[in-house]
């Protein structure tokens, strides 16, 4: 006979360890509501709501979020395996940063908009088992083996009153930035979603915060950052970060950057509850994160759980893990004995 305490004991734990590898599956598994052709189609999790470039280091973080519909008693997520998800980096165009107005708004001027190419890209999909596979372009010869990656449920970092105790899908790279350097310290960066199947090359894009998602320039999210001078005539929506400088929204963007008092621009000065233009019976918009940013890989606050599902740190699985491994041990060990 099996020892009831002990099968109990067993059973309880793994139930416990089964749903910290469901969600640690899923962690390796701003612009939010301007892709009409994702939205009509139901296609939430292609909408892309933010994208973040800083150091950390001597490293580069790149972030990507997606989805802001994601259902609040969610604490596993699953990428789409028609997904693709890309981070493009031009590390050859001229940026200047003379023109104060541009600098401003855009973080620099590039040159020669119609000059902008992908000198390196990071695409990222998914297998059926939720596992990200990241594919590189233009990075030096086993700098594949140097990317962290991070992909799962993170609060939504973006600081805004509406998105508050909300969860994103997130992608987190880190890297050395040495691989993304090529004689000069600027670099623009852009991000594209794409689903198997829809109309064209992507279905969204992101590049400075707060750009595309406005009413005059939502063409941009299907167009080429080079084609939008020409086809739009605005700058193209590209991040400008210039890497010998702290990140600072425009210069790339940092997780603290609070970009809706950085940006102005009285369309987006909403307030909690309040959508448009605030009225003075309103809650002024968040200054900061509704959640602390951690210190470590992957930087974005822990997300939103619903009750009852506890969160767990690294070193909490690792405890567990160890814990599971020696229960199991003396489990088998002593049903081995009774045999």
């Amino acid at each position: 006979m099996i020892d009831s305490r002990s099968s109990r004991l067993f059973l309880t734990s793994a139930v416990a360890v089964s749903l910290v590898v469901c969600w640690t599956g899923a962690a390796r598994a701003s612009d939010h509501a301007d892709t009409q052709i994702l939205v009509s189609a139901g296609r939430h999790d292609g909408r892309i709501t933010d994208l973040f470039a800083f150091t950390r280091g001597d490293n580069l973080v790149l972030i990507l979020c997606l989805n802001p519909t994601v259902p609040a008693q969610t604490f596993v997520y699953d990428f789409a395996t028609d997904l693709t998800v890309k981070i493009a980096i031009d590390n050859n165009s001229l940026v200047t940063f003379s023109d104060v107005d541009d600098l401003n708004k855009y973080g620099g001027t590039v040159a020669n908009p119609a000059g902008i190419l992908e000198d390196i890209i990071l695409e990222i999909t998914f297998d059926s088992q939720n596992q990200p596979t990241v594919v590189t372009m233009g990075l030096p010869p086993g700098a594949e083996d140097d990317i962290e990656v991070f992909t799962g449920l993170r609060d939504d970092p973006f600081i805004r009153g509406p998105v508050t105790g909300k969860n994103v899908a997130a992608i987190v790279l880190e890297f050395p930035l040495e691989h993304v350097l090529a004689g000069q310290d600027t670099l623009l960066i852009w991000g594209t979603s794409a689903i198997d199947g829809m109309a064209g090359d992507f279905q969204e894009m992101v590049g400075r915060s707060l750009r595309s998602q406005l009413s005059e320039n939502l063409f941009m999210n299907s167009l080429h950052p080079s084609e939008h001078e020409a086809h739009l005539g605005v700058p193209p929506d590209v991040m400008i970060y210039d890497t010998s400088r702290p990140a600072s929204f425009p210069n790339g963007r940092e997780l603290t950057d609070d970009v809706i008092d950085l940006v102005g621009d009285p369309r987006l000065l909403t307030t909690d509850g309040c959508p448009g233009t605030a009225p003075p019976t309103c809650v002024p918009s968040p200054s900061a994160n509704d959640r602390p940013f951690e210190a470590e890989f992957p930087y974005l606050a822990q997300p939103h759980l619903p009750p009852g599902i506890p969160t767990v740190s690294a070193w909490g699985i690792v405890v567990l893990t160890l814990t599971m491994l020696i229960i199991a041990q003396l489990y088998f060990g002593r049903r081995q004995q009774i045999a």
